[in-house]
């Protein structure tokens, strides 16, 4: 069968055309099938849409959303925002727990302050006995080598009665420090709560970015 010169043409414009389709769709950008918050279906994927970086995931804002093309930066106002909620909550907890502590301490106050005044007493009744120790060892001494053994004894005995004295004295501290503790706690409470305020209105302007990045079709 013999073909004519016009079939000949017609077929190389066809050619011609599919040619240039195929060389033109080689450089259209990959992200030209794509539009900010269009549907997508691999989960985690990545584009590039405007010159900004999306993935393929649900928006954070949208409620019951499905995987759409979402802009990174709204991920990443998302992730300042849960990251500030949590810390609230772990704050509050250790508040809770600073306050329970507080209340710990502050019921031991009664029971410390007394044994504090019973050491007090130890202190006191001590304290005579070494300031007649002291006379004895005096007199003794004076008296010379004959009293030597009795300076001696007397000498010991002022040393026992200092070093009584010094452990009375540290108990009666450690059992007073307990008022101590607990106005070192209420402080840290005070500062807890302060924290905690800071951290509320830090989540309100962390929830307004991440709400105004994660705007559908943004």
């Amino acid at each position: 069968m013999r073909v004519s010169a016009i079939s000949l043409g017609k077929r190389a414009s066809v050619i011609a055309a599919m040619a240039l389709l195929a060389t033109t769709t080689s450089f259209i950008p990959a992200d030209a099938a794509n539009r900010a918050g269009a549907a997508c279906t691999k989960a985690g994927a990545k584009t590039k849409i405007g010159g900004d970086q999306y993935v393929c995931t649900k928006n954070p804002r949208v409620k019951n959303a499905k995987n759409t093309w979402v802009w990174a930066g709204c991920l990443d106002a998302d992730k300042l925002y849960t990251d500030s909620v949590k810390r609230l909550e772990t704050l509050r907890t250790g508040l809770v727990t600073a306050k329970a502590k507080l209340d710990e301490l502050v019921a031991e106050i009664p029971a410390a302050e007394a044994k504090a005044k019973e050491y007090d007493g130890k202190i006191a009744s001590t304290q005579i006995k070494l300031d007649a120790a002291k006379v004895k060892y005096a007199a003794s001494l004076a008296k010379g080598a004959t009293y030597a053994k009795a300076t001696e004894q007397w000498n010991n005995a002022i040393k026992s009665y200092e070093r009584a004295i010094a452990g009375f004295k540290r108990a009666a501290d450690n059992w007073r420090e307990k008022s101590s503790d607990v106005t070192a706690q209420q402080k840290r409470l005070e500062l807890q709560s302060q924290t905690i305020a800071a951290s509320e209105l830090e989540i309100k302007s962390n929830l307004q970015g991440r709400n105004q990045a994660c705007k559908p079709g943004l």
